[in-house]
């Protein structure tokens, strides 16, 4: 069982207790607790009101903290497995096309290759570096937001400008790259990403016009299902 199954089932073990708890002490009457009952909780005894409170306390605020911190532990760990990507429908053109043997695109390319063993949406769309990584954890958040919150059209468009270096931090400096020409002939346009990579090597992904709604090629990227 992989780590992101744990923690979704951590959390919502943890949202369920919670649940439970609040339910059971919204019937317990605190004031009608006797003063004296006194409770054993392993070496400390607690007088039954202090131990009810403390319930009260962990229902309220305790769990319920603990199970947004293994949410959001999850989510921001899940970013890295590419199904994250494919559970919103919105991305599920671009997961389909990837795997897709007779696509040409430069993801599929990679994909059917094995140029990224594991994490492919998450290589090529993070930057290099600790900061990279949580750029693009926040995006990813920020991706979540706009779906579960339908602040969105289709078909979706790429918010600035897709920098070189998530290419170039793989491929620069290998034999096959240096072996290119014209790579050195441009390569200080590569290393400002004024010239794109895609220029020359294709597009990554299916293009707008076919994942729009309604196009003959939409129902065939969502997997036959819109």
């Amino acid at each position: 069982m992989e780590i992101t199954d744990l923690t979704r089932m951590f959390a919502g073990a943890f949202s369920a207790v919670g649940l439970v708890l609040c339910l059971w002490l919204s019937r317990v009457e605190f004031g009608k607790i006797p003063r004296e009952r006194k409770i054993h909780i392993g070496f400390a005894t607690l007088s039954g009101l202090a131990f009810f409170k403390l319930l009260a306390l962990a229902a309220l605020f305790a769990i319920p903290a603990t199970a947004v911190g293994v949410a959001n532990y999850h989510t921001v760990e899940g970013v890295h497995d590419v199904d994250s990507c494919n559970r919103c429908h919105v991305m599920t053109p671009m997961v389909t096309d990837m795997r897709d043997p007779q696509s040409q695109s430069l993801a599929a390319r990679h994909f059917k290759n094995g140029w990224i063993p594991k994490d492919q949406c998450y290589q090529c769309h993070s930057d290099y570096g600790l900061a990279g990584d949580m750029r693009a954890k926040m995006e990813g958040y920020r991706h979540l937001a706009r779906y579960t919150t339908r602040t969105y059209t289709e078909p979706i468009m790429y918010r600035g400008v897709f920098h070189n270096d998530n290419c170039l931090k793989c491929h620069q400096g290998t034999p096959a790259f240096q072996a290119v020409p014209s790579h050195a002939t441009v390569s200080e346009r590569l290393a400002e990403s004024s010239l794109s990579c895609t220029n020359c090597h294709g597009a990554a992904h299916p293009s707008r016009e076919r994942r729009t709604p309604g196009h003959p090629d939409y129902s065939k990227l969502m997997g036959g299902a819109e």
